[in-house]
């Protein structure tokens, strides 16, 4: 009896049992279900999202990408491109442990559920350097089109030589270094601008004018239909606009006027544009027709303003 027992216990010794056995073919296993966290995220993803699809329109302060940019001080434009990416990092992460969770209830092994995290990860990395090169060279090219698209209305119209014209003069007594000194105004301004038009539409220029005696005026706009050929917009500025309530004439104390010119595109005239261009790659075109709130068609907002051109003078 001792002999035997002493022969059973030998050879449990000598072939002890791992307490984390991997099955056969576990570790391919393991590896393979990092693949899982593709959809998994996307779940992951989709269930925290569900409550805003109910809720509607939340406010900015349960947004999780205003709350991740708060956190880290992010701000503007890159800042929030940078909240963006911290919320998918997050989702990914989520993603690869509850694919290791998964992969832990298949297996019942730490190891092999640690393996799958990891691989899970790999993955996503691998289809991140392939994704995001092609993603960068599409909204790329999309940018560039956009671009060049936007450039296409600066061929409309031309600014011609701004001039300016003083009406219904005054004179004034005011104290300039402790003296009434006479000075001579002008109760109207009118800023003349001249445009060369290629293209029969409504324009509309805006008109800021500033000196040394009234500082910076409020912008003004005129909105008028222009034919092919030369034609003039005269912007008119009155006294009461004036903190002085009245004008210097320009050349006396360096008036600065600032044009800007934009053509007003009907709605219809943008869409049957990118309808009718072949050019372009149709869903470049398509995103066109969204940015300007076309993808639904026309609505009750009848035109959008291009930029023409932009000029500054010192009169």
């Amino acid at each position: 009896m001792n002999e035997n027992s002493n022969l059973i216990t030998e050879s449990n010794f000598s072939n002890p049992v791992p307490p984390d056995k991997k099955p056969k073919g576990g570790l391919l296993l393991a590896i393979l279900l990092g693949l899982l966290t593709f959809i998994v995220t996307g779940v992951i993803a989709l269930v925290i999202a569900i409550p805003f699809f109910f809720l509607g329109k939340v406010s900015e302060s349960f947004n999780p990408i205003v709350i991740i940019a708060g956190i880290f001080g992010l701000r503007e434009l890159g800042g929030f491109f940078a909240a963006q990416f911290i919320l998918i990092l997050f989702f990914a992460l989520l993603g690869d442990f509850g694919t290791a969770i998964i992969s832990w209830f298949i297996n019942r092994s730490k190891k092999l559920a640690t393996v799958t995290f990891f691989s899970a990860l790999i993955f996503q990395i691998i289809a991140v350097a392939i994704v995001l090169p092609a993603t960068l060279k599409k909204s790329q090219e999309t940018m560039n089109a956009g671009i060049e698209r936007e450039k296409s209305f600066e061929q409309y119209a031309t600014i011609g030589n701004v001039s300016f014209e003083t009406q219904e003069p005054f004179s004034e007594s005011r104290g300039i270094n402790g003296k009434l000194v006479e000075v001579s105004l002008f109760k109207k301004l009118v800023i003349v601008v001249p445009i060369s038009v290629s293209r029969t539409g409504i324009y509309q220029v805006n008109v800021q004018y500033s000196d040394s005696e009234i500082g910076s005026t409020p912008m003004k706009d005129v909105k008028q239909t222009l034919n092919v050929g030369d034609n003039t917009i005269k912007v008119e500025f009155l006294s009461n606009e004036s903190r002085e309530y009245g004008y210097v004439s320009p050349k006396s104390v360096g008036g600065t006027a600032q044009i800007q010119l934009s053509y007003l595109a009907s709605q219809q005239e943008l869409l049957d544009s990118l309808k009718s261009d072949n050019t372009t790659d149709p869903k470049v075109l398509q995103q066109f027709m969204k940015d300007e709130g076309l993808d639904q068609g026309v609505n009750s907002n009848p035109t959008v303003n291009k930029f023409v051109g932009r000029k500054e003078v010192q009169f």
